[in-house]
Formats: structure tokens, sequence, C-alpha cells
């Protein structure tokens, strides 16, 4: 077919220059022009035949999970003729883009001839027409268990290299992730490269997540994992040992019938204009679908929980073969109640997998129970007394339809009216309730009872545990307080003396470290891997620099750009760039540690010779002269909490 075009279009252009030497008539010339046009259109993407997209998309079905199965589900394309407004609402979400099948308007990364490398392996990708390739080691090869064991016993022994098909993608918000067509049948092996949209660059997906690099390589699979929060009415659809992949969804991505549940009765009940206008006069409920906000606040929050929250999956849940049996407006906790382990009284039943998996807990959870990774909103919000106690729901302050894609807050829910909805008695009386001025971010509810204390996303999010702030949560189970995420150059002994002045609460015992020096600055030299990574975040975020001053965030930052784990050291360098003075600083995370070793040298030699202040601040480990404490710094890294991490996100 090229040799056919290319003969056409030389040609063509032949006609062309006879016809303006006047050897051919104009005529002639126009047939020659029309000649290249055609030929020339007929090779672009977008003017392909309907055979040839029909192929593709065939190719696609059978390489990616199906949409489309048993139990009543319809799709979210029934839904638009009757409720327009919901469908074009629906669709600005992420949620609707959480699972897409590849083309040209829905991959967001640079795929046209790509090279990648990664732990010696070398990667090409490749658009042609409307498909995406990708020319890499065989993940078909290395899912075989004898050959992963070969590999494991001889480094030598490489995977043939082979073509494989990008066939579906998770996520088009913060990252895009990808997966390619894997046997048997339609399994989805995860591309080892994740695009960054913000930074519009390709990074190991290995290192988007907050998991210690000693730890062996964890491919992920898409038909185990992703599913169950990714899809609509998703089915794995397996085997229990992983060999046999027969994958469908109701929808590709978080759809209408993921929080309405099944369509099909609705659909077919409404066909009937007569009932749809008496049911609307009579504003009566729709007993044939479930609408979230007609529900109790229990079981209308259960709707996202479903998702947002961490189930525990009984051995009697046909998850595997048949997906989870939960419905919208069922009660979860029958098929897979919440894991709560700060409520171990009221799930007993939670003690022996909790002692069976030893690192479930820290993996999830801070010791005391408080959920600290992304996406389990619900187990924050149901362990929170405004929930216990109160008629608190998701739908309180979040709406699908009426909000901001970005964080679907509801409209008219941003700032305190969240809270004084409910809390009215402190309208009058904020400053009094929190001794900060009035229209400031310490007079924001949520900055004082959401703090950033939830890890995920290469990003530090506010808790949905709606709580207290304490000094003894920060010394007893190890999580900031938003006092100290804010006030970044206090100590824990600063925040322990003004809670107990201002709302009586009872003093720790601290340690001198904690009396006196900085909190942020310890738990960015010595603290866990998560800590760092929530403290670098709070280094870069705009209220906290106010109240604490950035003149001496430089030398922390600098010293977590050389972080063993990949992820503190992204959050670093972009916290570093929002300071004054390292706007354009050249660094990238996934670089060699002698290139992260420069980069702090040349970030301290810049902060060096700055213009300093003379201002002594010893809890800051800064010298009257205005440098820094080199050895008291160095001791606090010296006892950095080098515990292996991988928090689940």
């Amino acid at each position: 077919m090229e040799w056919f075009s290319f003969i056409l279009v030389m040609g063509a252009a032949c006609l062309v220059l006879l016809s303006r030497r006047r050897r051919l008539p104009a005529r002639a010339s126009y047939l020659a022009w029309a000649a290249i046009a055609v030929t020339l259109c007929a090779s672009l993407p977008w003017s392909q035949t309907m055979e040839h997209r029909q192929a593709v998309a065939a190719r696609l079905a059978e390489a990616a999970p199906t949409q489309g199965r048993p139990g009543g589900y319809v799709s979210s394309d029934k839904c638009q003729a009757c409720h327009p407004r919901e469908y074009a609402t629906w669709m600005r979400t992420f949620h609707r883009t959480m699972t897409q099948y590849p083309s040209p308007s829905t991959v967001v990364a640079k795929m046209d001839h790509v090279d990648l490398e990664l732990d010696g392996e070398k990667y090409h990708l490749e658009r042609r027409g409307n498909e995406f390739w990708a020319e890499m080691p065989d993940p078909d090869w290395t899912y075989d268990p004898r050959n992963a064991q070969r590999m494991a016993l001889d480094k030598s022994i490489k995977a043939p290299r082979a073509w494989k098909q990008i066939s579906l993608m998770t996520g088009s918000h913060r990252m895009q992730i990808y997966w390619v067509a894997s046997t048997p049948a339609n399994r989805q092996t995860v591309f080892p490269f994740a695009w960054l949209i913000a930074d519009q660059r390709w990074g190991p997906v290995n290192d988007t997540f907050l998991r210690d690099p000693s730890l062996p390589s964890n491919p992920q699979t898409w038909n185990m994992n992703c599913i169950a929060c990714h899809a609509t009415g998703g089915q794995p659809r397996t085997k229990m040992d992983g060999t046999e992949f027969k994958t469908r969804t109701g929808e590709l991505g978080i759809a209408c019938e993921a929080c309405h549940g099944p369509g099909e009765e609705h659909v077919r009940a409404n066909h009937d204009p007569l009932r749809r206008a008496k049911l609307h006069q009579d504003k009566k409920a729709e007993p044939t679908i479930t609408n979230p906000a007609r529900l109790s606040p229990h079981a209308s929050a259960q709707v996202c929980g479903q998702c947002h929250g961490i189930k525990w999956i009984p051995p009697d849940e046909p998850y595997l073969t048949e997906g989870f049996r939960y419905r919208p407006g069922q009660d979860l906790d029958q098929t897979t109640p919440i894991a709560r382990p700060a409520r171990l009284n009221q799930q007993p039943w939670l003690r022996e997998p909790m002692r069976q998996a030893p690192k479930f807990l820290e993996e999830h959870y801070w010791s005391d129970g408080m959920i600290r990774i992304s996406g389990r909103e619900y187990n924050g919000m149901v362990d929170s007394a405004c929930a216990e106690r109160g008629k608190l729901t998701c739908l309180s302050c979040h709406s699908m339809h009426q909000s901001n894609p970005d964080q679907q807050l509801a409209h008219q829910r941003e700032s305190n009216q969240d809270c004084l909805q409910c809390h009215e008695q402190f309208r009058s009386k904020l400053e009094q309730h929190t001794h900060h001025p009035a229209g400031s971010a310490g007079s924001q509810c949520y900055n004082c009872h959401m703090p950033y204390t939830t890890y995920g996303l290469m990003k530090a999010i506010r808790s949905h545990k709606i709580d207290v702030p304490t000094a003894q949560a920060s010394t007893v189970a190890g999580r900031p307080n938003a006092c100290n995420l804010c006030h970044l150059d206090k100590s824990l002994g600063w925040t322990s003396v003004q809670l107990a002045q201002w709302y009586g609460f009872p003093q720790p015992q601290l340690s001198v470290e904690q009396q006196f020096l900085s909190a942020a600055a310890v738990w960015a030299l010595r603290g866990d891997a998560g800590q760092r990574a929530l403290i670098a975040w709070s280094m870069g975020w705009e209220p906290a620099r106010q109240a604490s001053g950035q003149d001496w965030l430089a030398p922390y930052l600098a010293q977590l750009l050389e972080d063993p784990y990949a992820t503190v050291r992204y959050i670093s360098q972009r916290s570093l760039r929002r300071l004054p003075g390292f706007e354009n600083l050249d660094y990238d995370f996934t670089s060699t540690p002698a290139a992260r070793v420069q980069a702090r040298e040349q970030v301290m030699s810049v902060w060096n010779h700055r213009k300093k202040t003379g201002d002594n601040h010893p809890e800051l480990l800064i010298t009257p002269q205005g440098g820094l404490q080199t050895e008291a710094f160095d001791l606090l890294l010296r006892k950095r909490d080098n515990r292996s991490m991988d928090l689940l996100e």
C-alpha cells in the first residue's frame, strides 16, 4: 500500500509540473492536485476505512477486559436520554476516565517512537494508526513461575523481547498508567513506566509509590487489583492461582451504575412515559434504582465506601470469579465489611487475619489505627464522631453532579461552610474558638481538624477522620499534628503548651528533642519514609511557609533530595522549586545517587551564599550567623528511621 501511494503521488506531481509548463491542459493540473490530496488523506490515521477501525476494535476487545456482563448492567449511555444533565456532569469527572481503552483521544502520554530504559532493560513505544504498542521484555515469559525462578537464581538470564499492544489505561488526573495485553486470555500486565501529567514526563511506576526500593519488583495485574475499584461491576473471572483470566465489567471506569446500581429494570420500567410523569408529580422515590441522596447517611456513605474504604474480603465472598456482591443501597458490612483496626472491639474477627498478615496494619494505617493512605477516605470518615454521633455522610461535602471535578466539593461547600452547616454556633465566635484571625489558614476548620496526614499520589492529602489536633497523637502514633504541619518552625513542646492553654488538653511527657527542636525538622531528618514525605510536602505548602518562614527550609529539602525513597525525592524537589532562588532547580528524582549528591551540594551552595539574616534559631539548627549547625543536623540524620515501608495506596 505504501509503494502504491508513493508511485501515485510522484506520478501526480509530474503531471503538475508538465501542466505548469503548458504541456498539459489546466484540467489535468487540477486532477493531479486532487490525486495528491486524496492519496495523502488516505494515509492519515483519521481517514482509515471503517473495516480497519472495526479490526482495531476487535483486536482490542479480544486483548482487554470486556464491557457488558449479566446482572442487569446496561451502561451509562442508556442513562443519557432521560438524565442529560447528570450524564454531562458525570462525563466531566475523573471518575469516568479512571479506566479507559487507549485511543488518540484518551492517551495523554508521548508515545510516538519513545525510548525508555529501566534496570538495564530497554523499552520502545510507538503509535500505529489508532493503536499503541510497546517493544519490551515479554511479560508472558516472566509470568511463568519456572522462568521467574530461573531469573532469580541466575541474573544473566533475560526475558525474550516481544511487541505488546497497550490495551488498557488507568488514570487521567495526576498520572496515567498503561497495561499491556498478556496471556492467558485477557490478563493485563502493567507497563513499567507511568506518564506524570503535571511534569509531562515518564517515570518508573514503582517510583510513583512510597515503596522500599530494596524490595523485589512487584508487577501488577489489573484483573486482580485495580478492577476492584477502577471499574463498574468488575468480575476478575480467574482461578485461585491466577492461571486464567476472562475478565469482564459492567463498564470501565466509575460509571452511573457504580453509584446507582444496575439499571436494566429501571430502563425497562421507564419506557412508560405515564409512569415517569406520575412519579414526578407525586415526588416519590424511584423504586427501580438507588439514589444515594435519598438513603440514610450511613447507607449513602457506604456507596462511596465500597471503593473508598479498605474492605475485608471473607473467604466465602466469590470476588475472584463473580466480583463483589454488594450493590448500592445494601449493607456493605454484610458482604465486605470495612477493616477498622481502631475499633477492634467491634470487629473481633479482624484480630486473627491481622496476626496472619502482620504488615497489614503498617502498610495502611498509623499505629493507632487511623488510615494513612489515599483513596480510603471512608475509613477516616466512618471513624469520626461526626459520622458516629451525627449525620455526616460523603454527600455532606461532595457531589458528583454539582461540583468541580478536581475535588468533587459540592457547590457552596468550600471553606468553612462544610462544617458550619452543623456547627452553626461557631459562626459568630470563630476567632475565639480558633485563636487565629478570621479568614486566615488557621481559622479554616479543615486545616485543624482534617490535616494533611494521608499519603498518596506522590503528595500529602487531607485526612478524612475529623479529629482534634493533639501533641500526644504525634508522640504515640508518630502522626504529624495539624499545628506542627502549619507551624513548621515550632516544637511539639510549643504545641503542647498552646493546646493546654487554649483548650485544657493534657500535656504529654516529651523528650528534650520534642520539647525544644522544630517537630518538622526532626520528622524530616529522623522520621520514617511516610513522615518524611508528608513533611517535604508541607514545606512547599503556602500557608505553612507563611506561618513558619521559608529561609531555613532549603537545607532540609536539600537533604531529602538524597532520600532512598523516590517519592520523597520527587516531593522535595517540587517543594524546593517553590522557594525563592530555586525555581529553576535542575533535578531528576530518578537520577543516580551521585547526581543526587551533586544536587544537594548545589542547593546548599546557593543557600550558604544567600543574604544572612543573623537571627539565632537553635530550634531550627540555625546558628547566630545564619548558617547550619552541621553536627546536630548530621546527628539527627544518623538516627533516621530506616525501617522498610510499602504504603499500599
